[in-house]
């Protein structure tokens, strides 16, 4: 297939999306019915580039933000992991992938399409095309902040419907107790201490230990949590964490700085804080994750933190799962 006839693809596909008044909806649904499965797992991303492309500069550009190391991580682990296929290459098995970013030059024409399903469900294409490899390229670093937010939209979207048939429907009771009200957890997890405001689950799988650190803490609505929620983390660390040698204990990593981020969920604002932990007088450690739901209604802070001990292991893809199950906590109203 020529770039100017899947061009043309795209736009019809497009404009098979746009709103009629005989039920879209309906149409959308049948059409992603007959669609075969997607191939692919999280954080995996095909590009349908063409060598000359990819070695004109292009290349490099893609690289530089697809593949960039994830922060918090304590090993370098890309954000995507790239497959790059020629044009002419392209078969009916690899238009199957989950998520393909699609790259090309065609005369006289320049635009960003967005397609949802195009080849196979769950998809997302995305297609950047301009008259020529410089505007390409442009146009490329100009889009890329916004095509890394939707593929990863698209992933947790993706993650959260093929993980939800493993995952336990009830919420343990230790976090009922914190005003949990709805969370997506795997099975393995059970409460290994529960009292004061706090809990810890564990889980042992076969490459890793995981923890799920739970607490609330007081807020009045007024002041930025964050630090001191840093600072409750390693507390909790030191006091209920012991390490393998005798007199270690867990404290969050001092020598790389957290990342910290928010974001509105719940209808709240939530605080997000990446890093790592270590063992202290010990050896170990690995990456954690810290959701901190604000409650004003009950002046308090519940606070989800995910931690992964696992040596020998990748870790990208555990956390974006773990991720995907603190955005789905609800607290109670």
């Amino acid at each position: 297939m020529t770039w100017k006839a899947l061009s043309l693809g795209f736009v019809l596909a497009l404009a098979a999306c746009q709103p009629e008044a005989d039920s879209p909806e309906a149409r959308a649904q049948q059409r992603s019915n007959s669609l075969p499965s997607s191939n692919g797992t999280h954080n995996e991303l095909t590009l349908f580039c063409d060598r000359d492309l990819w070695e004109g500069g292009l290349g490099l550009t893609l690289i530089e933000s697809l593949a960039e190391p994830m922060a918090g991580l304590p090993q370098a682990e890309p954000h995507f992991d790239l497959s790059r296929i020629d044009q002419k290459a392209v078969t009916s098995l690899t238009k199957r992938s989950k998520s393909i970013l699609t790259l090309a030059v065609i005369p006289d024409s320049s635009a960003t399409l967005v397609i949802r399903d195009l080849w196979a469900s769950p998809q997302l294409v995305i297609a950047i095309i301009a008259p020529s490899a410089d505007e390409l390229e442009q146009r490329v670093r100009a889009s890329l902040p916004e095509v890394i937010a939707k593929f990863d939209a698209h992933d947790s979207r993706v993650l959260a419907s093929r993980i939800k048939s493993t995952q336990s429907a009830v919420v343990p009771t230790s976090l009922k107790e914190l005003g949990v009200q709805k969370l997506t957890l795997a099975q393995g997890f059970k409460t290994t201490l529960n009292g004061d405001g706090m809990a810890v689950l564990r889980e042992d799988t076969r490459k890793s230990i995981q923890y799920l650190l739970a607490w609330e803490a007081p807020w009045d609505g007024e002041y930025d949590p964050s630090q001191a929620l840093l600072g409750d983390l390693d507390s909790l660390l030191n006091t209920y964490f012991e390490g393998l040698q005798d007199g270690s204990y867990l404290a969050v990593e001092p020598q790389i700085p957290v990342i910290q981020s928010y974001r509105q969920q719940d209808d709240r604002l939530t605080y997000v804080s990446r890093g790592l932990f270590r063992t202290q007088k010990g050896f170990g450690g690995g990456p954690f994750l810290l959701y901190s739901y604000t409650d004003e209604k009950n002046n308090r802070v519940v606070n989800l933190c995910y931690l992964v001990y696992g040596p020998s292991m990748k870790k990208r893809k555990v956390m974006m799962e773990l991720e995907t199950s603190l955005q789905s906590v609800i607290l109670k109203p």
